[in-house]
């Protein structure tokens, strides 16, 4: 770079060599790394790339424009800034597209003299204006956007006297990071200092990473009532708790006054708002269901003109050969794609016959995007689920009198038999504890046979399938999550509407849907559990305890067997528990959260949050208040607020 002192010479060059290196620090692999449960260290990827780069408008051509290299982990360019006021700058993603943290080591601009200094301007900032730092942390599947800025300053007193010439290296270095210092993430660390005494220390175990439960030792829940508002993408949330993995998960408070504030005294706001109407489809009067109509997995909504409009719909026929790939889908029951009312396809009677629910735009609470069931039907524990899968009909026939009972089956060439129990060298003729199993007939085989759980309630079964293998596919087996529950299709299609812009913000963790049960051998749904007892789910009792035990209940976008289309779920019941103050949860309406209680004779349920904050548990076909909850990543920086209802944080 060549300056001058002669106000005649109009260029001066600037040469400048710029690289952009992400590192790799392998060493903490085997000394700080922690990694536990499922996961392995092979079973791990580090990948910290660059991606999207775009030059800003203004900037002087470069003899060799800034462009990712073929490794993706460096940029080159070199640029003549040849008067005050000439610079070059440009924008560029850092994508950590693996599965282990990193944090920056080393951010470092080499090649500036003492003698140039004073004519440069130069800087690595994020997006939001937030100069990048050392420890500032990306999470796996995020990214944070950068900007590249070097400038010849404007407004100068004089030039230099001599020619000068730079070669600038300006590196940024990330290395792998372990689990602790994830959670000390900068919107953690500023929360923690200026909010100490809202914070309450979780001190049990969690789970919010797939496939890891470990001890918490970075989770506080905030219970202060004036120090947990927050405005994120222009709405309203309320700060949960922080995450073992450096996020804030938050909840859903509606949109903001005209003041900006995040008040209880808002008025309603249009939303989605799910109905029931009666038991079957059929008793609505003038809708069909026979014919071939549109069925989608999600929809779009317009407040203004109150239609929901199906997103990439497919034409099926409601019957008894399709109904399982329409379980969970949205249809008009029209021809058209476009509707003022859109209807949830959960339960299959017959071709004319089903369970719903149909959703309207309408006014909802100010704190929820609308009211849903969890889901439509209750009849099967699957219907416990976030997402279900596996079906089986319940059945209430009387049981026979004098048929032969079994404890078990055996099963060869198409013919159950029924089985003794241990230490019997007969089959019962009484349904008990023991004897769960009948052909409900005086046979000893047959080739399906039922299973009664309670007095009168029965599954019955075919193909081999005991009752263990039932209650896996129900609720346990690696494919049990693939019909969304009517509250995911609503989230979901929220999210997608009003969200999508804001992921690179969100971290990925577990939104658990705990189906573990508290008494899985002892229930009526054992071969030698108690007839009538209900199968009791973690959430039964009042539980604080925050791990997720199944693999197929941690719901995260990272999760195969649970895998979320976007990071965003519901509040657990256990979340609640532990916050354990009504007025931080009232809302004047109740409202689901993600966490089943139980199955009884013939209905799923799950917990919720009642119109004064308290907190119980009802049928998961009732339409509550849905509030969707999303983990703000640690790397996020509130810029201005005290977190009060009229002065919130403010997240960019």
């Amino acid at each position: 770079m060549k300056f001058s002192r002669n106000s005649n010479k109009t260029v001066v060059f600037l040469f400048l060599f710029v690289l952009l290196a992400i590192g790799i620090g392998y060493a903490y692999l085997t000394s700080n790394l922690s990694i536990t449960g499922a996961t392995s260290v092979a079973g791990n990827t580090w990948d910290i790339h660059f991606e999207n780069l775009s030059i800003a408008s203004g900037s002087v051509n470069a003899s060799t424009p800034a462009a990712i290299q073929s490794n993706t982990t460096s940029i080159n360019y070199s640029v003549e800034l040849g008067m005050p006021g000439d610079f070059y700058e440009f924008e560029v993603d850092v994508v950590n597209a693996g599965t282990l943290p990193g944090k920056i080591s080393l951010v470092n601009i080499q090649g500036i003299s003492s003698v140039a200094e004073p004519y440069l301007e130069y800087s690595i900032k994020y997006t939001n204006g937030n100069p990048v730092q050392v420890d500032d942390l990306l999470n796996p599947g995020t990214s944070k956007r950068m900007i590249v800025r070097v400038g010849y300053i404007e407004d100068l007193n004089s030039l230099p006297e001599d020619d000068i010439e730079l070669d600038l290296d300006f590196n940024v270095d990330y290395s792998q990071t372990n689990e602790e210092e994830v959670t000390t993430g900068t919107i953690i660390q500023q929360l923690k200092t200026e909010n100490s005494s809202c914070f309450t220390k979780y001190e049990g175990q969690v789970t919010d990473q797939v496939g890891q439960t470990v001890t918490a030792s970075n989770v506080y829940f905030n219970k202060c009532a004036d120090k947990r508002n927050i405005i994120f993408n222009n709405m309203c949330w309320q700060m949960i708790r922080t995450t073992e993995t450096g996020g804030i998960k938050m909840i859903y408070n509606g949109e903001p006054d005209q003041s900006g504030g995040c008040g209880t005294s808002r008025p309603t706001h249009k939303g989605i708002v799910g109905h029931t109407y009666g038991t079957y489809l059929h008793y609505i009067s003038g809708l069909n269901i026979n014919g071939e109509y549109p069925y989608a997995t999600s929809f779009t909504y317009d407040t203004t003109n109150n239609t929901f409009t199906l997103v990439n719909p497919i034409r099926a026929t409601w019957g008894d050969s399709t109904y399982e790939n329409l379980l969970g889908k949205y249809t008009c029951l029209d021809d058209t794609n476009t509707c003022t009312k859109i209807y949830n396809m959960s339960y299959y009677i017959d071709s004319t016959d089903a369970y719903i629910v149909v959703y309207e735009i309408d006014d909802t609470n100010y704190a929820g995007i609308g009211k849903s069931t969890f889901n439509a039907y209750y009849g099967n524990p699957i219907y416990n689920g976030y997402m279900f899968n596996k079906y089986y009909d319940i059945g209430n026939e009387p049981l026979t009198s004098g048929v032969l009972m079994g404890n078990d089956v055996s099963y060869s060439n198409g013919i159950y038999t029924l089985l003794p129990a241990d230490g019997e060298t007969e089959l019962g003729t009484t349904k008990d504890n023991s004897h769960h199993y009948t052909c409900n007939t005086t046979s000893a085989t047959c080739n399906k046979v039922r299973f009664y759980y309670t007095d009168d309630g029965y599954i019955e079964l075919e193909g081999g399938v005991n009752i263990d293998d039932a209650v896996n596919e129900m609720l346990y087996n690696d494919d049990v999550n693939q019909n969304n529950s009517s509250v995911k299709g609503v989230i979901d299609s929220w999210y997608a509407q009003n969200m999508t812009n804001k992921t690179n913000m969100l971290e990925d963790t577990v939104f658990c849907n705990a189906r573990n049960m508290l008494d899985k051998n002892t229930n009526g749904w054992n071969k030698n559990g108690k007839i009538g007892t209900y199968i009791h789910f973690k959430n039964e009792a009042e539980s604080t305890d925050m791990t997720c035990l199944n693999l197929t209940d941690q719901f995260a976008v990272s999760n195969n067997k649970a895998k979320l289309t976007y990071p965003v779920g519901l509040i657990q019941g256990e979340e609640v528990e532990n916050i354990n103050t009504p007025s931080l949860l009232a809302t004047g309406e109740p409202w689901f959260t993600m966490s089943p209680t139980s199955f009884s004779n013939i209905s799923a349920g799950a917990r919720y949050v009642d119109t004064d904050g308290s907190y119980s548990g009802n049928f998961v076909g009732i339409a509550y208040g849905t509030r969707p909850v999303v983990s703000l990543a640690s790397f996020n920086i509130i810029s201005s607020g005290t977190g009060s209802e009229s002065d919130p944080w403010i997240v960019e």
